[in-house]
């Protein structure tokens, strides 16, 4: 090996000594740096939060919003969008501003017919001329629609009522004028009237009218239990007989005949009005008649009756209390304008006391309806005590 050579990786070996040096010194000058750094006790903004701003996690009880007035601001931010360098363009008074176009848009509302509310009501009120707990149901389902024609009335001694579903879905009573087709029948009878409760035969028979027209048109049809039905028949009559109550409250002469035309004048004075059947009728808005005014004897009425009296029919008039109230009213004017007695049926004079114990009666009477579900009045006391 030369000099040259020799001299070269000596001067070599001393640069590479000197660049490491230099390194390590520079590492340990910032070790030193950043000791000194963290050395000093800096707080932690995590830790050591005021207690007053942290709400305590688990206190067991539900926080709702609270919206407290705030002062308004004295100085309103306002941010500030990028300027470009637009042309001023003229603005033509006459357009909308956008406020007026940019309506907000609002989904259509549905639109109801007059059509449409005429179908639903009559839906309504043919799906309430049955009741499972007034009536026995038997349902028809047909394989093919019925035409309406094509449905008999069934024979029965009680009250029989038939409801069709049509093609397009709707429930009607079904008669015979009907051009409806039926997909679907349901043909009730009336559980019990005031001729009593339905009897087994009546009931074996109604079932049998109704098998034999569901066989000839191939229909499935289902019955509610017999025994069961029967049994309600007997216990709903029972509930009818304990509220079936006709109140009668007379006016006796005291020898001298009751002037008809004198009575009439009144009960029309009184807003009884005379109806097709010969008899007087205080009748509600809708025409319901709420009591009447007939001869004691059940005679029709002619220049002279020696008796009268208001019959009250409890279970089939709506408003009972209130009815009776004015009943009570009237009877006792007629009584004192003729000079006759207010009297029972037993020919007891009716006295105030004597009305009001009646009154109380009747309260307890409109409760016992009230709690089997079926109010004076309604449509279910119409068909039950009729």
């Amino acid at each position: 090996m030369t000099d040259l050579q020799l001299g070269s990786l000596i001067a070599g070996g001393a640069i590479v000594a000197a660049v490491y040096a230099f390194n390590w010194w520079q590492e340990h000058r910032y070790r030193k740096q950043a000791q000194r750094a963290f050395a000093q006790n800096q707080p932690d903004v995590l830790l050591e939060t005021q207690k007053n701003m942290v709400r305590p996690a688990a206190s067991g009880q539900r926080l709702e919003p609270m919206i407290e007035p705030v002062a308004a601001p004295a100085v309103t931010p306002v941010r500030r969008e990028p300027q470009l360098d637009v042309p001023e363009v003229e603005v033509d008074d006459d357009l909308p501003s956008f406020e007026e176009v940019a309506e907000p848009v609002r989904a259509p509302e549905p639109k109801v017919t007059v059509k449409q509310v005429e179908l639903q009501d009559v839906e309504v009120l043919a799906t309430s001329q049955l009741d499972a707990s007034l009536d026995f149901i038997a349902e028809v389902h047909a394989a093919e629609p019925i035409p309406a024609a094509e449905v008999p009335q069934f024979p029965a001694s009680k009250r029989v009522m038939v409801l069709g579903l049509t093609e397009t879905g709707q429930w009607e009573v079904v008669n015979g004028r009907s051009t409806s087709r039926y997909t679907e029948l349901r043909a009730g009878l009336q559980l019990a009237d005031r001729q009593g409760p339905l009897t087994q035969e009546q009931l074996n028979a109604f079932c049998m009218a109704v098998q034999q027209f569901a066989d000839e048109h191939e229909a499935v049809v289902t019955f509610p239990q017999r025994s069961g039905k029967l049994g309600a028949a007997k216990d709903l009559d029972e509930f009818c007989a304990s509220v079936d109550v006709l109140i009668g409250m007379n006016v006796i002469s005291q020898g001298k005949p009751f002037p008809m035309e004198r009575v009439r004048a009144f009960a029309e004075q009184a807003g009884l009005a005379r109806g097709t059947d010969g008899l007087f009728h205080y009748r509600s808005e809708s025409g319901k008649a709420l009591f009447s005014l007939v001869n004691q004897d059940q005679s029709p009425f002619g220049n002279t009756s020696d008796g009268l009296t208001f019959l009250f029919d409890v279970p089939r008039v709506a408003g009972g209390l209130p009815v009776f109230d004015h009943l009570s009213d009237v009877a006792q004017q007629l009584a004192n304008l003729l000079a006759g007695d207010l009297v029972d049926d037993s020919g007891r004079p009716l006295a105030p006391g004597s009305i009001a114990n009646i009154r109380r009666q009747l309260t307890n009477i409109y409760a016992q309806m009230d709690d089997r579900g079926i109010a004076p009045g309604s449509m279910a006391a119409l068909r039950l005590f009729a």
